[in-house]
């Protein structure tokens, strides 16, 4: 269950996407809302007070407090997460902006450190998540994003977990290896549909076999999600190398919102 959904907000065009996505969520799930922004030296501090709460009014948000804080932008956030104890964090896509690209921006930072489930919105279409997609292999992280997106989904909306057993594309197909995984990933999948009470036909399932971001790729023409899961259990081992796999990836040309659990 969701209960606190917590908005960065960087007073950009694409944090206001965000904070309507947060807000939609927050009424779709009953979370409570909140919302910080970090000062930076050429803000001032009235000015963007007044931006926030302008915007919250617009969203039809009045109830929710604009904390407005100082210091470092990654610092504060975490810090914001934690002592908020929020369940999910939401961000715009503002990190595009930056000429360094994803590589040592805010989102990348926080991502690294955070102990919530971290939402990228950057759809412009708001309706509630229909379709989602969970790239889900054995580690916790990677269930615990298939989890948060669940939660994250109405009634109505239908939840694909896609598994790779992973094969150079040159070396053919491993039919052993794939039934295998096929066994194992079906009982996976199994026992998180006994633990969601998944209504049949709302979590489905499919293990490809092939190159990891080919096979995800695929999944995505198909499905045509508005919302992808995954996992950050690599993040322990930090590195350029960490999200410069399939998370890296996805973040730095998001086909749709993007979810990452820790």
């Amino acid at each position: 269950m969701v209960q606190h959904i917590l908005v960065a907000h960087d007073l950009s065009a694409e944090a206001d996407l965000a904070l309507r996505r947060a807000a939609q969520l927050a009424r779709q799930t009953g979370a409570r809302l909140s919302l910080v922004h970090v000062l930076d030296e050429a803000t001032n501090p009235a000015s963007a007070q007044a931006y926030l709460r302008g915007c919250l009014r617009d969203y039809g948000l009045p109830e929710v407090e604009a904390r407005i804080r100082q210091g470092r932008p990654v610092e504060e956030i975490l810090a914001q997460t934690a002592g908020l104890e929020a369940d999910l964090l939401v961000l715009g896509a503002h990190h595009r902006q930056s000429s360094q690209g994803f590589a040592g921006t805010t989102l990348e930072r926080v991502l690294l450190r955070c102990p919530a489930a971290v939402l990228l919105a950057i759809s412009p279409n708001l309706a509630p998540y229909q379709r989602a997609v969970a790239a889900l292999d054995f580690s916790g992280s990677a269930s615990r994003a298939l989890r948060c997106a669940w939660r994250l989904l109405p009634a109505t909306g239908v939840l694909h977990a896609l598994n790779v057993h992973e094969v150079a594309e040159v070396h053919g197909a491993d039919e052993d290896g794939l039934a295998l995984q096929r066994e194992l990933f079906g009982q996976l999948i199994e026992d998180l549909a006994a633990e969601l009470a998944a209504p049949p036909g709302r979590l489905t399932h499919a293990v490809r076999q092939g190159e990891r971001s080919n096979c995800l790729d695929a999944s995505l023409a198909e499905q045509r999600p508005q919302l992808l899961a995954l996992g950050g259990h690599s993040r322990g081992e930090l590195s350029s190398a960490l999200l410069g796999s399939l998370v890296r990836q996805m973040l730095e040309r998001p086909p749709c919102d993007l979810l990452i659990a820790p």
